[in-house]
């Protein structure tokens, strides 16, 4: 069995319609692509990416009388 991948914008009605009209002739089937390791791949690749760009709040203390000068 050979698998097809389809992009489509999910908004555009016309692209929902045919994907209906072609599973609805019974000759193809939709699968999960999804899967929890292949989320997890993408949110260590995504964390590798953004952690150059991480700034340590830890020591930060909110002042509230420093934040209402308006000067």
């Amino acid at each position: 069995m050979t698998s097809i991948t389809l992009e489509y914008d999910y908004c555009d009605i016309k692209a929902q319609k045919t994907l209906e009209y072609i599973l609805s002739l019974g000759f193809f089937k939709t699968a999960a692509v999804e899967t929890e390791e292949a989320i997890s791949e993408k949110r260590k690749r995504l964390d590798s990416e953004l952690k150059n760009y991480l700034i340590d709040l830890s020591g930060f203390k909110f002042n509230r009388e420093e934040a209402n000068i308006y000067e």
